[in-house]
């Protein structure tokens, strides 16, 4: 076991190295881009996961999948806001995600997804607003179903605004 009198020297080592290790991977001119901006914050992660997590995890295609798959459910996890059509359309990054992390693909992935996400926020925005500026039916006999896990997200805008209607007049 390690004396009491050598843990400032050691912290302060290991502040000290924290410090040299972020400073050199600032960047040297402040003209960065945020893809470049993100792409080195996601290398870091990456190497973090690998080397020095307390449980290393292995990042390859599976691990782009599984990444993916809970970003999408994290960002919309009532599934009411993004169409089916935009899941779909995600799947293409399955197996890229782990490449954007190791730095041999530029950064595409999060950009689409959350390009799509803002898209569909912006129409549910109007959506609920439109909704909510009439009365509603409490007379109706509806049910809806609300567990994410039994439900799937909307095949379209309908069927969206359907779910919302539902929601809102619970």
């Amino acid at each position: 076991m390690m004396s009491k009198k050598f843990m400032p020297v050691i912290l302060f080592l290991t502040g000290a190295s924290l410090f040299i290790a972020f400073k050199s991977q600032g960047n040297t001119e402040n003209n960065d881009n945020p893809k470049t901006k993100y792409a080195k914050i996601l290398r870091n992660i990456g190497l973090i996961l690998e080397e020095g997590h307390f449980s290393p995890k292995k990042i390859d295609d599976a691990f782009s999948k599984t990444v993916l798959y809970k970003f999408t459910a994290e960002l919309d996890n009532d599934k009411n806001i993004l169409l089916q059509s935009d899941v779909e359309s995600f799947k293409k990054y399955e197996d890229v995600v782990d490449d954007e992390i190791h730095g041999t693909k530029e950064i595409e992935s999060f950009f689409s997804v959350n390009e799509a996400y803002q898209k569909r926020l912006k129409e549910v925005s109007v959506l609920y607003t439109e909704l909510l500026s009439k009365p509603f039916d409490f007379s109706a006999n509806e049910s809806i179903l609300l567990d994410p896990e039994k439900i799937s997200y909307p095949k379209t805008e309908e069927e969206r605004k359907d779910r919302w209607r539902k929601g809102l007049n619970i």
